[in-house]
């Protein structure tokens, strides 16, 4: 651990030595994504930036980045992840009891409730969750049913009904609302009881203003702050005392707020957040996220901290002695001596990773940079990391036994194990050719490409298989259905089969082959789950499904998106197709999933990244693992974010239902001319509560790109309404990605006909 130098103004100079202590009972449970069934498997508890945190007892939350709320009922020992509803930025919090969470972003269109300890949150205030007219700024709740709302604009907003309805009371002074006008906005709102609570606004050269209501917001009268005082939050211990911080700030009240005064430790320092278990203890965060800063006197001294290499932005008190903070990454640390000593709660295996195989009895791997292979023996709950005997990246591994496995390199090179990745002995590729994957099937080993195949059996040497279909066949990735195999390379016309080990190959006829064998289709992926069943993805986005090995496909209308990476099938039913981006392309990572064997495909949101090729396995029809690219806090790539999935990615929620329908479904060329070439599709989400965001897509029937719409449903019966300019014949179909407690839906597909 590095040692950590500050020198304050003033000429404190202070050296932080943090020793990392072992705490008994840590746990790492699976942590949910915010808005679908897959869990973090690494980063753990999860790989999210949490910017917020706070405590009710040993009940805990902590919120950040992708709509992320965590919650904790051991003091932060151990922690879950709760569905959100959304995948916006989380940034502040209040819990006004162990079961009630308050949380707010998404510049400050996002502000959802939850009365169940974060079973379910209920979007309250705003319908809209970007873009919003009127942003919330600051909220306090003294219960459950009663809160206010401190918006941008000066505005205040109080509900006695837990959010479901809001009255609205005098505007702050010199804020855009109030009788006077003013261009001051709210930032920071606290109410001691329904009647008494105080202000803060921002005035446009950045110091602030405070004002005080003695009846609940009906009247405001300022309060007397330290000249170039800049608030950003404020924290009540109880009715009298309270901190108030923000740049080089640091105010203290000992009479509910009358009167303020700057304590010594704010100079200097642009605190992020604060929270105390006394009078006197407190923490606090700074903006930098770079150190944490602890002060047992009121903030007239302090102890600067480092307690992570990862920045941290939040931190609180569960007890009078243990200070929880977290920060950049999900980095979560823990202290049980007032913050003397921290030990980290947060794991990461590190390294980099190309892309996700499936091995033998539910083992997972992940070839990377470095030689390093990446393992999951639990189906992608957890991983760990085996080095093999080269530092170069490894492009494939394969397992053939939990103990026989095969790793190559980026150079061609092969490696062998026996012992599980204990040890590692090289082998012979037997060409001079770098190969592009492996593969192990029954005593078989199959090296594929960049042309044909090499085969090796029981250990002997690896020689060309030979054969019309393989010989010179441009192959760069396989698909397993049992023990048939099935050859490929993206952006071509090639895919050929075994169903003997690798000693023979046949080609597989594509879609829309002519008589003479010859097609335009070119390849993205297929996924077979027997030898004659299948489905194809092409390079235009369609989607083919064969039941005989070829001779005949039929084309997969309902996905509504010409942006498929991936598919991913574990039998004819159940399947996933992963997607470079979904709607308005939000930066989030999406899957398609079936359920019905393509006919119908609803998105789910995992995280902020992207899924490349060969980056998701399904195991089976409730089991799949991904591997998704994210970012990492400094801004560079983080090629390791794992998830995995024992419900398909799906949340346990009432079953609701997505319709489309058309006032005409069969029209004539004439009657199209008419109506200016405009079609009319309408539908409905049952059981809306209004504000759902929902894509609806359209695309030719003969082929062509996917077009997209984005529609909000209405609180009226969930209905909506979409026209489109359409030249023939068209699909349709609306697919929705979820909400807290509700799983995403799709429609099936609706098709007008131009005849």
């Amino acid at each position: 651990m590095r040692r950590h130098r500050r020198s304050r103004a003033g000429g404190i100079a202070i050296t932080v030595l943090i020793a990392v202590v072992a705490l008994g009972g840590i746990g790492r449970a699976a942590v949910n994504v915010s808005k679908s069934g897959w869990t973090w498997g690494n980063p753990t508890p999860q790989g999210r930036t949490l910017h917020a945190i706070a405590f009710a007892g040993g009940v805990g939350y902590a919120v950040g980045s992708g709509g992320t709320v965590l919650a904790t009922g051991n003091a932060g020992a151990s922690w879950s992840g709760l569905t959100t509803g959304t995948s916006g930025e989380i940034e502040r919090l209040q819990e006004p009891s162990p079961s009630t969470v308050i949380v707010g972003g998404g510049g400050g269109c996002i502000t959802r409730i939850s009365n169940d300890g974060g079973q379910t949150f209920t979007r309250i205030f705003n319908v809209a969750e970007s873009g919003c007219p009127e942003p919330v700024a600051a909220f306090s709740f003294l219960s459950p049913q009663v809160g206010f709302l401190l918006l941008s604009n000066g505005s205040v907003e109080a509900t006695s009904d837990g959010g479901q309805t809001f009255a609205r009371r005098t505007g702050i002074p010199t804020t855009p609302v109030s009788s006077g006008g003013g261009v001051a906005a709210g930032v920071a709102i606290h109410f001691i009881d329904p009647n008494n609570g105080i202000a803060i606004v921002n005035n446009p050269n950045g110091t602030s203003s405070a004002y005080r209501t003695p009846d609940g917001g009906v009247s405001w009268t300022q309060v007397p702050l330290p000249g170039g005082s800049q608030v950003t939050s404020l924290h009540f211990i109880d009715a009298r005392d309270a901190y108030a911080i923000g740049p080089n700030t640091l105010l203290r009240t000992t009479d509910g707020g009358m009167t303020w005064a700057s304590r010594p430790i704010g100079g200097g320092n642009s605190f992020n957040s604060i929270d105390c278990a006394d009078l006197s203890h407190c923490v606090l965060t700074i903006s930098t996220g770079n150190e944490l800063v602890i002060t047992t006197d009121g903030g007239a001294t302090d102890t600067v901290k480092t307690t992570s290499s990862s920045l941290t932005y939040g931190a609180a008190y569960a007890s009078p002695t243990q200070i929880v903070a977290v920060g950049a990454g999900g980095a979560t640390v823990i202290s049980n001596d007032g913050g003397h000593t921290f030990a980290t709660l947060s794991a990461d295996i590190g390294g980099e990773y190309s892309r996700l195989r499936a091995g033998p009895g539910g083992l997972l791997l992940a070839p990377g940079a470095k030689g390093d292979i990446a393992i999951s023996s639990n189906s992608g709950q957890s991983w760990n990391v085996i080095a093999t005997q080269t530092s170069a990246a490894l492009v494939d591994v394969a397992f053939a036994t939990p103990q026989l496995g095969y790793a190559l390199d980026s150079a061609g090179g092969l490696q062998q194990t026996g012992n599980g990745g204990g040890s590692w002995q090289t082998l012979n590729p037997g060409t001079t050719q770098s190969a592009k994957a492996v593969v192990a099937v029954g005593d078989a080993v199959l090296l594929i490409g960049p042309v044909g195949v090499h085969r090796a059996v029981s250990g002997g040497r690896f020689e060309p298989v030979s054969g019309r279909a393989v010989a010179n066949a441009h192959v760069s990735d396989y698909d397993l259905a049992g023990s048939t195999v099935f050859a490929f390379a993206p952006g071509t016309a090639t895919l050929i089969r075994s169903s003997n080990a690798g000693a023979s190959w046949s080609a597989v006829r594509l879609p829309l082959t002519n008589r003479r064998g010859r097609t335009s289709e070119r390849i993205r992926s297929v996924a077979f789950t027997s030898p004659v069943r299948g489905m194809l993805l092409d390079s235009s986005g369609r989607t083919w499904l064969t039941g005989n090995s070829g001779a005949s496909w039929q084309e997969v209308l309902s996905t509504g998106s010409s942006d498929g990476v991936q598919l991913a099938f574990s039998d004819p039913g159940h399947g996933f197709m992963t997607l470079r981006s979904f709607g308005g392309g939000d930066g989030n990572a999406y899957v398609l999933r079936t359920t019905d064997g393509g006919r119908t495909w609803h998105p789910q949101t995992v995280t902020l990244g992207s899924i490349g090729e060969d980056a998701i396995v399904a195991s089976s029809s409730q089991d799949a693992a991904m591997l998704i690219d994210g970012v990492a806090p400094g801004g560079g790539p983080l090629q390791r974010l794992l998830f995995s999935t024992s419900t398909g990615g799906d949340l346990a929620g009432p079953h609701e239902s997505l319709v489309l329908s058309a006032p005409e479904r069969r029209l004539s060329r004439g009657a199209l001319r008419r109506a200016h070439g405009m079609v009319v599709v309408n539908g409905t989400l049952t059981g809306a509560l209004g504000g759902e965001q929902l894509v609806v897509s359209r695309r030719n029937l003969s082929g062509g790109a996917w077009q997209h719409q984005q529609v909000i449903a209405g609180a009226n019966g969930g209905s909506f309404t979409t026209t489109w300019h359409v030249g023939a014949s068209s699909v349709f179909v609306v697919q929705w990605a979820g909400d807290s407690g509700r799983t995403g839906l799709a429609s099936g597909v609706l098709t007008v006909t131009v005849r």
